[in-house]
């Protein structure tokens, strides 16, 4: 399991596309932050932005779905990132 700590490192994320950025937690799942604005006088961490969580699920009936779901919705990057690493240490870390 990947370490929580590199969560907070935006740096250490992947951006797909322009303001779009992916940190990958399983095969089937992955963090998103949206980069909704951001100046670029200011620093990354202070954009306005919204996380999600992402992936292919299975529900209690056994049917298989996609579904991105926001855990986070226009705070900055920074909390965004925090979010994140709260998110993985309650649902995701193992113990």
């Amino acid at each position: 399991m990947r370490n929580k700590n590199i969560i907070c490192d935006l740096e250490k994320w992947t951006e797909v596309t322009r303001g779009l950025y992916r940190y990958v937690i399983s095969a089937g799942a992955c963090y998103e932050i949206h980069i909704l604005y951001h100046a670029h006088t200011t620093p990354i961490e202070t954009a306005k932005a919204s996380l999600y969580i992402v992936g292919d699920w299975r529900d209690k009936q056994e049917n298989n779905f996609f579904e991105r779901e926001c855990l986070l919705s226009e705070q900055t990057v920074f909390e965004c990132l925090k979010a994140a690493e709260k998110d993985f240490v309650e649902n995701c870390e193992e113990e």
